[in-house]
């Protein structure tokens, strides 16, 4: 693929209801994950690793810690004099507005469409976790003379997230249908919020939808359109998390425990990138016990911590018991505390012999700079 003739656009508000603790103060893209990443981390990724380098991104609200993440772009090569990464909230031109749905979004990132002058989009979702090729898409894309070619994976379908739907194939691999609101929790295929077009077919279906007051551009207007147009596949084998609730962000960061899981999603060849800080390696007291734990630098552990996620700069003061839980940026656990199945967010205190517990199925949680 030649790189300049792609460009990228996420959409970092999507679905953010489903996260609604998380995404209290901050968008559904910039939700933590894995110690020390951010979920917008994956598709910001994914299209540097395939040398894209104009990336729109279309927010409508808390952007402002997407903002600080995101910086000049330089964690992931995009702080360029041509092209980088650009972001889209409401309002930036006279006629736009906050929008409701995809269909406003993209209308929203019209303008950013027009001036981009690339030949082929690369959308995508800012809710799914997946470290995919990219330029392999798009050479797909263009060798099967797609007008759309999304990407799809084999697994259980997020049913709860608004812009699920299942594909099904002719022989060629021509998809023919696109079916929405699945219900079902068996395997199949399922579409993952990534998808490649032509840049003036993206505008026009764009344009008539909205004329048109539709609002979801996956279920309301590409799946009445698999006759019209020539819809692909690509599917992606690796690791895919598409975050349709607590549920899901829960057991997509304890999948990080397993070294399969991490070795598909953090490819040495397409590297994930993250913004970086510098501070001192995790301490471990002289009587601290961790085991099968995902611990970030800055840390201090000097009680008991199992199968949990850890991002930087916790501390876990002594006889405290840390287990099954994901405990965010900066949370602070005092002495005796007992936690199980809870998930922080940053900046919590959870006081000395507190014992806080949750279940496998339903998780504590602590708001963000809430102190128990």
């Amino acid at each position: 693929m030649r790189a300049s003739a792609v460009a990228g656009l996420i959409l970092a508000n999507m679905n953010d209801s489903l996260l609604s603790r998380l995404t209290a103060t901050r968008s559904m893209a910039a939700v933590p994950y894995g110690a020390r990443y951010r979920l917008i981390d994956f598709p910001l990724s994914n299209l540097a690793n395939a040398g894209v380098s104009t990336i729109g991104i279309v927010t409508k609200e808390n952007y402002r810690s997407l903002m600080d993440h995101i910086g000049s772009g330089v964690s992931w090569d995009l702080d360029r004099k041509n092209g980088g990464i650009y972001l889209l909230p409401p309002y930036v031109t006279s006629d736009v507005k906050r929008y409701t749905g995809t269909v406003d979004a993209l209308h929203g990132a019209l303008d950013y469409l027009e001036r981009c002058k690339a030949d082929h989009i690369v959308l995508c979702h800012g809710d799914t976790v997946a470290n995919i090729d990219i330029a392999a898409m798009v050479d797909a894309h263009l060798a099967t003379g797609a007008e759309v070619t999304v990407a799809y994976h084999h697994g259980v379908p997020p049913f709860e997230n608004h812009d699920t739907v299942l594909p099904r194939f002719a022989q060629d691999g021509r998809i023919v249908g696109l079916t929405a609101n699945p219900t079902g929790r068996e395997e199949t295929d399922f579409c993952i919020g990534i998808m490649v077009m032509a840049r003036s077919l993206l505008m026009q279906i764009v344009r008539d939808a909205f004329a048109e007051g539709q609002n979801n551009f996956t279920v309301d207007v590409l799946a009445h359109k698999t006759e019209s147009l020539k819809i692909y596949g690509y599917e992606h084998i690796g690791f895919v998390a598409v975050m349709d609730g607590t549920n899901a962000y829960y057991k997509a960061s304890m999948d990080l425990l397993d070294p399969h899981v991490r070795r598909q999603l953090f490819n040495k060849r397409r590297p994930i990138f993250t913004k970086t800080r510098d501070d001192m390696p995790t301490r471990y007291g002289t009587k601290s016990s961790v085991k099968n734990c995902l611990i970030a630098d800055g840390c201090v552990i000097n009680g008991t911590v199992k199968n949990s996620i850890v991002f930087r700069g916790v501390t876990v003061e002594k006889d405290a018991v840390v287990e099954n839980c994901i405990l965010m940026q900066e949370t602070m656990i005092g002495r005796g505390a007992t936690l199980q199945y809870v998930i922080s967010d940053k900046n919590a205190v959870i006081g000395e012999g507190m014992s806080l517990s949750g279940t496998p199925d339903k998780r504590f949680f602590v708001e963000k700079n809430q102190t128990l």
